[in-house]
């Protein structure tokens, strides 16, 4: 290295130059490898919709706050909702559990829709025209969580709404037959 001679502000700057037109590549290269492209695809994949309304829609999810937090309030801030959706995970029910609220939900009077007019996601509002009923104890029991929370049916999905907040709380695929 002890033939590099720089003549003052002049090699600084092819410097500074090259350094830059490296850094200018590295930055192209870890765009392309981590996925970014400038190329926009006219047809994105398509998505699961929430029922009549285009939107993504979940299955079989919770929210942990929704489930052990029945009495929480909605502020005008918006807390409660994004404390749903910050909290939401996958439901894990066993076929027995499925079995079982199949069977209760059999037995009684559903408010259902079949098409759900809101979007099927955790912390998602329900409108104050739809039409909600208590969620029976017996399934707050084999849910383990969400008591004193109101439901109702849209196709074969049973819905948990939030007392209080009136937002989507938990989704049930294939509890209503």
């Amino acid at each position: 290295m002890g033939n590099i001679r720089t003549s003052g502000r002049g090699g600084v700057v092819v410097l500074g130059a090259a350094v830059a037109g490296v850094v200018l590549l590295a930055g192209l290269a870890t765009a392309t490898y981590v996925g970014i492209s400038r190329h926009v695809d006219p047809k994105p994949p398509a998505a699961t919709t929430g029922i009549g309304t285009g939107k993504p829609a979940q299955q079989n999810a919770e929210s942990v706050v929704g489930k052990s937090d029945p009495a929480g309030l909605e502020d005008s801030t918006g807390g409660r909702a994004r404390q749903l959706k910050a909290t939401s995970r996958n439901l894990q029910l066993t076929a027995e559990q499925r079995q079982q609220i199949e069977r209760v939900l059999a037995g009684a009077k559903n408010p259902h829709q079949d098409q759900a007019g809101f979007e099927l996601m955790i912390g998602s509002a329900i409108p104050d025209k739809v039409a909600l009923a208590d969620l029976p104890p017996e399934i707050a029991e084999i849910m383990n969580g969400f008591w004193g929370d109101q439901y109702l049916t849209v196709q074969d999905k049973l819905v948990v709404v939030d007392q209080h907040s009136r937002r989507v709380a938990a989704i049930v695929s294939g509890a209503v037959r």
